[in-house]
């Protein structure tokens, strides 16, 4: 009786054992299989964390430079004047810093003030790094030459910033009676000329 007792007893340790085994590892299995669920989680929201970060930081940045969201001229920006002579067709640029009086200034209050005092332009771009100011004037740019009739003898005139014609010289000793009449009606006119080359090429043909 007591060997059969014996037998029993450890028939029962052993399978306590098994059991607190078993229950171990099915709990430990159920634990590893929820625990992706929040890492998971967490990594699809992480991204989305950091460019909210990113975008909060940039709108601070942008802030302190300029103490507004909004754009606004600063000392550096340049303003490109631009001006397109439809008698030509000649497009000029002129890049120039602001005055003084225009630093600070935003889109709206910079239009405004071009409206009061230059109304013939347009701002056709503005930018805290570049503005675009744009016009156009009906008649030859300042690049040109004309050669015509003064006191009945070739002349020179250039062409100031209103397109007027301004004398430069005259050729006293070449009567424009000399010339054939067809020549002596284009120099009434004018013969227009692109550049100091070109005035030269085509006096040569009149002054010899």
């Amino acid at each position: 009786m007591r060997r059969i007792s014996l037998i029993s007893a450890i028939v029962l340790l052993f399978g306590l054992t098994a059991i607190s085994i078993f229950s171990g590892y099915y709990i430990g299995l159920n634990h590893a299989n929820k625990k992706p669920i929040p890492q998971v989680e967490e990594l699809e929201n992480k991204p989305n964390i950091v460019q909210e970060q990113e975008i909060d930081d940039l709108n601070r940045l942008r802030e302190h430079e300029t103490g507004s969201d909004e754009e606004i001229i600063g000392p550096n920006t340049f303003i490109e004047y631009k001006v397109l002579y439809t008698e030509c067709n000649h497009e000029i640029i002129e890049t120039r810093l602001p005055e003084q009086n225009m630093i600070n200034m935003t889109k709206e209050r910079f239009e405004g003030f071009i409206i009061n005092n230059h109304p013939k332009w347009k701002v056709e771009l503005f930018s805290h790094n570049k503005i675009t100011l744009f016009i156009e004037k009906n008649h030859l740019c300042q690049n040109h030459y004309v050669i015509g009739e003064k006191n009945g003898k070739i002349a020179v005139f250039r062409i100031n910033e209103y397109g007027e014609r301004i004398l430069e010289k005259v050729y006293n000793d070449a009567p424009i009676s000399l010339l054939k009449e067809i020549d002596q009606e284009k120099i009434k006119r004018g013969i227009v000329t692109d550049n100091k080359e070109e005035l030269s090429d085509i006096l040569e043909n009149y002054i010899s």
